[in-house]
């Protein structure tokens, strides 16, 4: 699936193992880009037949190594730094590669996880990156020391999904494939503040507010999207996508994909799997007498093929990434008087770099038809009282026609005695 990044400076354009870097003030043309190339098997088996067994045990726990087969150089999840300095992206490879991307993009490092990861997060600090992985652990790997392991910061007993922190980077919220989001105080992880829950699915994707401070959304396999006072761990709000997805695939609700919101205009924007438009809804929100919210329907936002991606920009404008040749990015605008939204992408401050962008339809071509892994997230229930109950029945049923057999069989020798007599 091809992703946008939105950059203070730039725009961040990814498709498979392979990220392209567009200047948007500038001459829009692309001041950076990369491919992941893995290291060749021969080569890491080289690497690591070097390394004694008690350097090995010890990478596993600092955060490098792992017990997961070889992966592929296909890029698992990204972030950027506030403010812009620093990019990273982890890979199927189990890799973490850091950027330095003022005054020109460099590379800084490649550092070793110890599982693939889900989805990564600068702190606003900018100190260090947080990294969480498909074994349900966050690692914090240092910036500064762009060549030093990772630290175990926490741990979920199931596969972490999505990842936030707080603007103050007090607090570090996780969710998980087990239903829960949990919110833990950072950088002192072990302290647990509380839980949200209520999902009746995995939790894919998370979104918190800076303001009102309080205010949580989230996202998941259960079709829904739920607003929290996440302080209180009290649900405020549920809506259910079903109504704009129309038949789906299966019978299984609808997989929110990627959350984003917009508190300029407090405009939330939803991609669900495999749609082809854009859920928009606005939040509203209340602080007096308590902190309230709730999402109020907008018209979605039709896209002429299946959504990848949608970002917002920190002018507020929505990015949007399709599925389609030619139109493969285009640029949204909020405006109050305009439903739902206007496309601003033959305007002139866009034209180039959108021109740029959807003129490359090759660098998109390993995006489609992929598929995401959100949809074998889903739990196989096994009725296992019904079969018990079965044989439990006929183990009395056989207990009691042995008892009624050997009833008759008593009663039969009684009578055989009497009649001797």
């Amino acid at each position: 699936m091809a992703s946008l990044v939105c950059m203070k400076k730039s725009l961040v354009v990814e498709s498979g193992n392979s990220f392209k870097v567009y200047d948007r003030y500038g001459k829009h043309d692309v001041v950076y880009s990369h491919s992941i190339v893995c290291r060749a098997k021969n080569e890491k088996e080289k690497t690591e037949g070097s390394k004694t067994s008690e350097e090995k045990d010890d990478e596993k726990v600092k955060g490098e190594g792992g017990g997961e087969g070889p992966g592929s150089d296909k890029i698992l999840a990204r972030a950027c730094s506030v403010p812009d300095g620093y990019f990273a992206v982890a890979t199927d490879n189990k890799e973490l590669i850091l950027w330095k991307t003022t005054p020109t993009w460099k590379h800084i490092s490649t550092r070793t996880v110890a599982r693939r990861c889900t989805a990564l997060v600068f702190t606003f600090k900018g100190d260090a990156i947080l990294a969480a992985d498909k074994s349900g652990d966050v690692y914090s790997f240092s910036v500064s020391d762009p060549e030093a392991p990772g630290t175990l910061l926490l741990g979920h007993l199931s596969m972490l999904l999505d990842i936030a922190i707080k603007d103050d980077d007090s607090f570090l919220i996780t969710c998980d494939r087990d239903e829960k989001i949990r919110i833990s105080h950072y950088p002192n992880t072990h302290s647990i503040y509380g839980y949200c829950l209520g999902h009746t699915e995995y939790i894919t994707a998370l979104c918190l507010s800076p303001y009102p401070d309080g205010v949580l959304l989230s996202g998941g396999g259960d079709g829904t999207v739920r607003v929290w006072d996440w302080l209180r761990g009290k649900e405020l709000h549920v809506e259910h996508l079903a109504k704009f997805c129309g038949e789906l695939k299966d019978n299984k609700p609808p997989v929110v994909s990627k959350l984003v919101c917009n508190w300029v205009g407090k405009l939330v924007a939803v991609v669900v799997e495999g749609l082809d438009s854009v859920i928009l809804f606005k939040l509203h929100t209340e602080v007096a007498p308590r902190l309230d919210a709730q999402l109020i329907e907008s018209n979605p936002l039709p896209c002429k093929g299946k959504v990848w991606d949608v970002a917002f920009d920190c002018n507020g404008y929505l990015w949007v990434a399709q599925a389609v040749k030619d139109n493969t990015v285009q640029v949204y605008k909020y405006m109050p008087s305009c439903r739902p939204l206007m496309c601003v992408s033959s305007q002139e401050h866009f034209v180039d770099i959108t021109t740029a962008i959807n003129s490359d339809w090759d660098f998109f071509q390993s995006s489609l038809g992929e598929d995401t892994m959100y949809s074998g997230l889903y739990k196989k229930h096994f009725d296992n009282l019904t079969p018990y109950f079965e044989r439990k029945e006929e183990r009395m049923k056989g207990k009691k026609r042995k008892e009624d057999k050997k009833g008759d069989e008593e009663g039969s020798k009684k009578v055989r005695s009497e009649e001797v007599v």
